[in-house]
């Protein structure tokens, strides 16, 4: 007997958003309806909670009923997708206050692009550039016009701004496949595009003009230099780039060496040719934006050494970032970093709070709103829109040697339009999570510091003879601040506040306030703080294994141990830890256990324990 055909079910959000079954279209609703279904997609699987959706919806004047009519927009969406939900895995979730999409095996446009565009970086590393222009062509073909249409608001702008910009990106990796490949001609349709749509972009300049000489529309080159230099003095107020500049010359020269036609190939979206010019243009500003140092930092050795490694050899466009839980001391290893290597960037050094942590992050256009005015571009002379700020940005710094910081970043749509591109750029990132979906970024994890750190920090703030004088009582201290950074500040600033007090009498008293139900001291509630923006970002089901696991005994656990706490089948468990280790609220300690902070393990046995249904 025949096994039976399991049901597709295929979204799509580069074009009007859709979903389709068989190829028969669903019926998911209203144009508020289909921002929901958006909004789940483009959240790949993690949470939403009703508050954003309700503020993304109907903005500064929600129905007062706006959360039921949210409900009732989720039960229809479920109820049209369950027909093929079952077979294709397929769920809407509820958990805390949030929604949750779960594609299952369904099928979306835009992870299809994702997908490709990956591969073809592969294929082009693995020297198979035909096939990577194959994938970019499948991935360019994926838009359906604009993304999300029939969509309105703030938010729908702003996502559709995003996925055009992704649409120019793969775009631009094409065309600079098919230069090098030696077909510039198929690269033009392409570029014009783009060129029409970033009108301030000089990597879209160079590799067009490049590809207009080499086709022989020479003339039509030069008319397009012109223009866009009038275009950059009439809205920056600078002139072309080194890059740009040297184009021109090639094109006055028409003699361009080392491509396969008699060419030099432009480099792939996203770079720039290397340049020895870093300084800014003249009546340029010069920020020096970095947050001041703090003079009692201690250890980091390793995550320092990766920085300047980086900045000695002057790659382009590198991104560092720092992940961790709060209070692990993120920002200040940035700004430490930044001060430590400023030197090597003489065309400025940019500093933007992304402000994730309050719940209203920036937006990538209000930061580049900020980056500009302080390169010196006036407040009348900046576009409105993301695409054309990011284009300016890019134009301003082009040639220019920067160190950017973006600190308590929210996203990777947040700060990939505000990395700079110039030779030796630098650019420092701090979130609490890793961003995935940021190319190129390289990562580093913090983790307590060592305990000899931990002692040097608690010396530096209180004095070392005072704790060398209770070298027990002193360890202790800081080992129940389980060697976070902000949890030793805190120590220390109590130590200084009680000079009367010995090592041993604070000690004794963080540990009445680890014991107490409720958190007492208004100190201690900073050291929570991050704790518990960790707690609420977690699903509801995550949380309560957060908080039944702290009741373990005090010492690393296995798997197997917590899916007998949490009665639940070691699979699904693992994936559970690992969500945790995700959010730094668990330590993956080798050997498949995993283990608490002794301050993040007190702050959970704190938190009430939802009973069980019967």
């Amino acid at each position: 007997m025949d096994t039976p055909a399991i049901p597709t079910l295929r979204f799509t959000v580069l074009g009007p958003v859709t979903a389709v079954s068989e190829d028969t279209e669903l019926d998911v609703g209203s144009p508020q309806q289909r921002a929901v279904l958006a909004m789940l997609l483009l959240a790949d699987g993690h949470p939403v909670d009703v508050d954003t959706v309700v503020d993304r919806i109907w903005g500064s004047t929600p129905p007062r009923s706006a959360a039921g009519v949210l409900r009732t927009y989720v039960y229809r969406l479920r109820r049209v997708l369950a027909p093929v939900a079952e077979a294709t895995g397929l769920r809407i979730g509820s958990d805390g206050g949030a929604y949750r999409l779960v594609r299952g095996r369904s099928d979306l446009d835009l992870a299809a692009v994702e997908a490709a565009r990956r591969r073809a970086h592969d294929l082009d590393r693995a020297g198979d550039p035909s096939g990577a222009v194959e994938h970019l062509a499948a991935a360019e073909d994926r838009w359906n016009g604009n993304a999300l249409g029939g969509l309105h608001g703030p938010w729908a702008d702003a996502e559709r701004s995003r996925l055009g910009e992704l649409h120019d990106e793969v775009a631009l990796e094409r065309a600079a496949l098919e230069f090098r490949l030696g077909r510039a001609a198929d690269a033009l349709p392409g570029l014009r595009r783009v060129a029409a749509a970033r009108p301030l972009d000089e990597r879209v300049a160079v590799l067009l003009l490049e590809s207009l000489l080499d086709t022989g529309l020479r003339t039509e080159a030069l008319a397009t230099y012109d223009r866009f230099r009038r275009q950059l003095a009439d809205q920056l107020g600078v002139s072309p780039g080194a890059a740009l500049q040297r184009t021109h010359q090639q094109l006055l020269r028409d003699d361009v060496p080392g491509h396969p036609t008699g060419r030099e190939a432009p480099p792939a979206s996203g770079t720039e040719p290397p340049v020895r010019t870093s300084a800014p243009p003249a009546g340029a500003a010069t920020p020096a934006q970095l947050p001041p140092d703090l003079p009692e930092f201690v250890g980091r050795g390793d995550e320092l050494a990766r920085v300047e490694e980086a900045v000695a050899t002057g790659a382009t466009g590198v991104v560092i970032g720092f992940t961790g839980l709060g209070g692990m001391g993120k920002t200040a290893l940035a700004v430490h970093a930044a001060h430590r290597v400023r030197a090597a960037f003489p065309g400025g050094q940019f500093a933007v709070d992304l402000r994730a942590a309050g719940g209203h992050p920036l937006t990538a256009a209000e930061a580049l709103l900020s980056l500009l005015q302080s390169a010196g571009v006036p407040r009348a002379a900046i576009p409105d829109g993301l695409d054309d700020r990011c284009a300016a940005w890019r134009s301003v710094v082009a040639d220019r040697r920067v160190l950017l910081v973006l600190d308590d970043a929210a996203s990777a749509a947040q700060v990939r339009p505000l990395v700079p591109t110039g030779p030796g750029s630098l650019t420092l990132v701090t979130s609490v999570r890793r961003f995935v979906d940021l190319a190129g970024i390289r990562w580093s994890t913090l983790l307590p510091l060592a305990p000899h750190e931990s002692f040097e920090l608690m010396g530096r703030l209180v004095g070392h003879d005072r704790l060398a004088a209770e070298p027990g009582p002193t360890a202790r201290l800081a080992s129940a601040c389980s060697h976070q950074p902000l949890a030793v500040r805190v120590a220390a600033a109590r130590l200084a506040d009680r000079p009367s007090w010995s090592v041993a009498q604070i000690e004794q008293q963080l540990y009445d306030d680890l014991d107490q139900p409720v958190v007492m001291h208004a100190d201690c509630r900073i050291v929570d703080a991050p704790f518990r923006r960790a707690s609420a970002s977690l699903l509801e089901e995550q949380r309560d294994a957060f908080h039944r696991l702290a009741h373990l005994p005090d010492r690393p656990f296995t798997t197997e141990e917590a899916a007998w706490a949490l009665r639940r089948d070691v699979g699904s468990t693992r994936a559970l830890l690992e969500d945790l280790v995700d959010a730094h609220l668990l330590v993956d300690e080798g050997g498949q256990r995993y283990g608490f902070f002794a301050l993040v393990r007190a702050f959970a046995r704190r938190q009430p324990v939802r009973a069980r249904a019967a």
